[in-house]
């Protein structure tokens, strides 16, 4: 056989052997990215409390129940709501709907120490990543921050119903959704615990905070794999 010939063949069998590996890879890395705690947009966060405030102005006869049938995107004669509010909404555990139509006000603090958390930990890490030590840090900071703005108890209310949602199966990362809900719960905590103990810092101080604890070598932080 030609040398050429040989050499040509060696290279397409290895890009054969070894590229479709290196593809799955980076699509599973890819797929290690939180969709949990997510970045909303503040203008839509609002339309969201605007159209709960002006339901409740409208019927303040209604109790929190019925005020969410007319938030839902599905309930005859609602009136229509831009897409970003809908998703939004859409987006929200059940136990989230009851808690920003009773706490309006407080849910738009919860969605501002949220965005926070998101972009310090793209900051800190690059990603929100998934089961991993970001993950870990942006429950924290998110819990953080909310027991600054709204005060421990209701921060807890709130990211508790976060989590309340469905639990069968596993996540992207291969790990159980109880195992992922357990570690949320746990790092909720420990961030909303270390507001109280380092009252007002800024929100680059508590990021600071909350990343060299997460890097402790014997850290409060819990996380599922690397």
């Amino acid at each position: 056989m030609n040398k050429k010939k040989e050499v040509f063949i060696i290279i397409i069998a290895t890009v054969l052997t070894f590229g479709v590996p290196i593809q799955t890879w980076a699509d599973s890395n890819d797929s290690l990215v939180s969709n949990d705690v997510v970045f909303f947009d503040e203008r839509d966060f609002e339309g969201v409390v605007e159209q709960i405030l002006n339901i409740k102005s409208e019927h303040p006869e209604w109790m929190e129940q019925q005020v969410e049938d007319a938030m839902d995107v599905n309930a005859p004669g609602k009136s229509a709501m831009r897409s970003g509010i809908i998703d939004i909404w859409n987006s929200l555990t059940d136990s989230e709907k009851k808690l920003v139509i009773r706490y309006p006000f407080d849910a738009l603090k919860v969605n501002q120490a949220k965005n926070i958390a998101t972009t310090q930990t793209e900051t800190k890490f690059g990603v929100n990543g998934l089961g991993n030590k970001s993950d870990a840090f942006r429950h924290g900071i998110w819990n953080a921050e909310m027991t600054y703005l709204i005060g421990k108890t209701k921060a807890e209310l709130f990211a508790t119903a976060h989590e309340d949602k469905d639990v069968s199966g596993k996540e992207s990362d291969g790990f159980l959704k109880t195992e992922h809900k357990n570690m949320d719960l746990h790092n909720n905590e420990v961030g909303r615990i270390l507001a109280m103990q380092n009252p007002g810092l800024t929100e680059d101080a508590v990021a600071n905070l909350i990343y060299s604890e997460v890097n402790k070598e014997k850290s409060s932080f819990i996380w599922l794999h690397e």
